[in-house]
Order: C-alpha cells, then structure tokens, then sequence
C-alpha cells in the first residue's frame, strides 16, 4: 500500500530533462563496419533503431527491429572509451549471475571486437515494451517500482554465486578528506552526527542481498502489461535489502510523495532499520555534495545538474528524518 499524496510536501522541481538526458549516438552514426559486425552478432539486418534517451552515459543503446521481426535492445561502448567498455563487459558477467526471479531483461548475446585499431563490446537484451516511471512519480508507477524491487531483493537473498561481490561499503561509508570537508561545509552544526552515521556504514548498512546499488527512476521500465523492470546491472553490491528501495525513493520523495512511509509499509524495512537509513542516506548526501561539484563529464551534459538535485533532496530527507533544521 502506498500511503501518502502529492501534496503532502512541497515537491523539488525535476532540473532536467524528463527520460532525455543522455546524449547518445545514433545507428547511423555508428562506424560502418561497426553496424556490419552488430549485423552478424544479430543475425538479421537492422530495419530500424530507436536511441534510448534516458540515463548519463555516453554508450549506443537503441531499441532495435530487424528484418527477421524480431525486436531487441542492444548497448554499445567504443569510441575509446575505456571506462565504458569494462563496465558493459562487467555487466554482462553479473547479469549471467542473476537468478531468473530477477525482473532484469535477458542478456542473450555479448561480444567484443577491435576495429580498425578501436575495441567494441556490444550487448544484445530482450526489449521490454514499456517506458520509464513518468516524472512526477504517480502512484501506479510507485506501486509497479516498489513491488519491482521487493521482488528484486527476495531473489537476491542471498546473493547468488558465480562472482565476487564486493561490498557495499567498499564503495560508500569511508570517512575520506574530501567527505570531511563537505559535513564541515554543508553540515557543520551536526559534523559529529554526521561522522558517526557515514563510519557506521559497513556495520549497518553491509547485507547478504545483492543490491542494484544504483537505482533510480531512470535505469527502471514501467512495461505495458503493468511489469515493473530493473536494468542496467553494472554496479551490484551486497548489502541490506532495502538498500535499492531508499536509493529508488529519492526521486519519489523529491516529487512531493511520502518516502518514509512507503519504507514503513515495506517488508523489506524493519523496525531496527532507522539509523542505517540514516546512515545510507548521510553518505549519499556526501556524495551527491561532492560529485555534483566535480567538472562536467565528456558526453553526460545532465549528469552534475542531476546530482545537484539529488543532494537538495537527500539532503533534506535526512534533516527532516534527524529532526534537524531544514536547509542547515
């Protein structure tokens, strides 16, 4: 059940495009011989390819028909970029692993090539007719994500074998020089709060559930028969299993809607859980406030706005939920 209504806070403006802010390049843009190596992985030529607008990184990722009928979504990394061809060969590894109780789309093929002195890793998914949570959240998209992700984490615990999941922590909840910087900048009147809720991290926060570890609305789909669908696999990590849920929420709460008490009605949340919802969301507040103040990225012109809203919101969720003055 989802409790709360729109208007039971004054929503965060959305900064940026609604499910148009990557900047991807088209099938036409792809090298000849690139679109001649998909072909063969493909089987069947390509009759047309629609780019998928939503998310931040710079990759090919199209919705494809072929000539045979068959409908596909392929993921492409090239160009050089290094960063982007490891972590689509790493996602095709982790999405091997997961159960089929996971509300993932399927992998059905990867490769990687070089040409013309260039690597290539392509991905081949089945397409999900559907499309991405509207903004602002409504309620039937809460319902669809929320029950998405429960499911998720019921087939994620425990994680499952076949690759060697690193932590949570092993990402988030080190108390760096440059997180200490910002709690003395941002949160300067509860630093000591603050620096016990991001130590404690790895002890409340570390699971035995393999957790998206970097959900939002953009890397879910709403399907056309009411299916809700988690995607892109790139960063899973092992720890509570409400994590992705807290993380999902930021948006939801960010649009106006009650996320705490879409947690209390979570199986997923338990009684003891407060101070490491806490704890998640005083870290990714740092976080938020240190990445958003990093230079713009090549080819994510979204990605830093986004992040700048994300840490107003988180920022805010977790003064409300510490009884802490709004804005500090």
């Amino acid at each position: 059940m989802i409790r709360g209504m729109p208007g039971s806070r004054t929503p965060t403006p959305l900064t940026v495009p609604h499910a148009a802010t990557a900047q991807r390049p088209a099938w036409p843009e792809l090298p000849s011989a690139v679109q001649d190596w998909i072909v063969d992985q493909l089987g069947s030529p390509v009759i047309s390819a629609i780019s998928e607008r939503s998310g931040y990184t710079p990759g090919f990722a199209a919705r494809l028909v072929l000539a045979d009928g068959r409908r596909l979504f392929a993921k492409v990394a090239g160009w050089g970029r290094e960063w982007l061809l490891d972590s689509y060969a790493k996602e095709a590894t982790k999405r091997r692993t997961l159960p089929d109780a996971v509300p993932a789309p399927e992998l059905i093929t990867d490769a990687r090539t070089v040409i013309d002195s260039v690597d290539w890793q392509l991905l081949i998914f089945t397409e999900i007719d559907g499309r991405p949570p509207h903004r602002p959240w409504t309620v039937d998209d809460i319902r669809i994500a929320v029950r998405t992700v429960e499911a998720a984490a019921r087939a994620l615990t425990p994680a499952p074998a076949g690759y060697p999941w690193q932590p949570l922590s092993a990402e988030l909840g080190e108390l760096s020089p440059d997180k200490e910087e910002m709690i003395t900048e941002r949160f300067g009147d509860h630093a000591a709060e603050m620096r016990e809720l991001v130590a404690a991290l790895p002890e409340r926060c570390n699971g035995t559930t393999l957790v998206h570890a970097d959900l939002r609305d953009d890397n879910m789909i709403i399907g056309a028969d009411g299916r809700g669908w988690i995607v892109d696999w790139n960063f899973p990590l092992l720890g509570r299993q409400w994590i992705d849920l807290v993380t999902l929420l930021i948006s939801v709460r960010g649009d106006g809607w009650d996320a705490d008490a879409i947690l209390a009605a979570s199986p997923l949340v338990g009684p003891g859980d407060r101070e490491a919802i806490d704890t998640l969301l005083a870290d990714l507040a740092l976080y938020y406030a240190i990445a958003s103040g990093s230079p713009e990225p090549d080819g994510s012109p979204y990605l830093r706005e986004h992040q700048r809203w994300s840490r107003e919101v988180v920022a805010d969720w977790l003064a409300e939920r510490r009884n802490w003055p709004r804005g500090h």
